[in-house]
């Protein structure tokens, strides 16, 4: 039974893996926009129930595209729900309505069910209490990612849905390193997402080693994007399982990274000992 039709909208290829692998194992039949232009197109010929739209795309002829579309009679009510970057420093969005719902990057499957659920107007699905974590006091060779290992949340985010992440956690209490060991061990796929006040990072693995990597605040890609975020001490850490396409960007393995990236943490911390890798050259 297909519970609505909803409209994703946004040029993130992960956004919209995401979303659409989320929303579809809860039962919408999800239509996909990768532009404003084209997300007007879908909209005013088809209406959905619901639209889920980045707010950063370009305007159409001065206006945001959901303000033309709501300009038509027939969508002038469309619930939407907001996706905003973590660099927009305000909540105030031009068109937006009073049901319509705001979501900041980077989000949790939680958060978007309880935003899509209060936009259609149904009761907000109340945070999962008892989620589990890893322990600083588990062994890396006895961590598993397989759901059966997790511990049932007492109060599951949504009737027969399935989250997409694997793994979480707080850095504090196992580091990033460990992390990293253990998804190379299972040769896991998917998206870790690295979390805290001042910023996050994604670190893009497939078959457990890392090809791609960026962070929000430092703007920084690549290999210096994974030695900033292993500096990180505080924070939480979800890995969303799912599939990973591209090239290689990294062209290094998790033993490399993580030696590098002691290296350079210690180098930081010791100016002799950066002083003394200037003398070697």
């Amino acid at each position: 039974m297909t519970l609505g039709r909803i409209l994703v909208v946004d040029d993130d290829p992960w956004i919209q893996r995401s979303v659409t692998s989320a929303l579809g194992q809860r039962g919408y039949q999800v239509t996909l926009a990768g532009d404003a232009q084209g997300a007007f197109a879908v909209a005013s010929k088809a209406r959905p129930d619901l639209i889920f739209t980045a707010v950063s795309l370009p305007a159409l002829d001065g206006w945001s595209w959901w303000e033309r579309l709501r300009a038509l009679p027939a969508c002038a009510d469309t619930p939407i729900v907001f996706l905003l970057s973590v660099l927009d420093s305000s909540n105030e969005i031009r068109g937006a309505g009073p049901r319509d719902q705001r979501l900041r990057k980077p989000f949790r499957v939680e958060d978007l069910e309880r935003a899509i659920v209060t936009s259609l107007g149904g009761e907000p699905v109340q945070s999962p209490v008892g989620q589990s974590t890893v322990s600083a006091s588990s062994s890396t060779s006895s961590l598993s990612l397989a759901s059966g290992s997790r511990e049932t949340p007492a109060v599951k985010p949504s009737a027969g849905h399935r989250p997409l992440s694997a793994l979480r956690g707080q850095i504090d209490q196992i580091g990033l390193s460990s992390i990293l060991v253990v998804l190379e061990m299972e040769r896991k796929t998917g998206i870790l997402l690295v979390e805290r006040p001042e910023g996050s990072a994604r670190l893009f693995l497939r078959r457990g080693r890392i090809i791609r990597a960026d962070t929000d605040q430092s703007r920084l890609t690549g290999q210096p994007a994974v030695y900033e975020a292993l500096t990180w001490t505080t924070g939480s850490f979800d890995f969303l399982t799912g599939d990973i396409g591209g090239v290689d960007e990294i062209q290094a393995s998790t033993t490399y990274l993580l030696i590098e990236g002691a290296r350079r943490f210690d180098e930081a911390n010791d100016p002799r000992l950066a002083k003394r890798e200037e003398n070697k050259l």
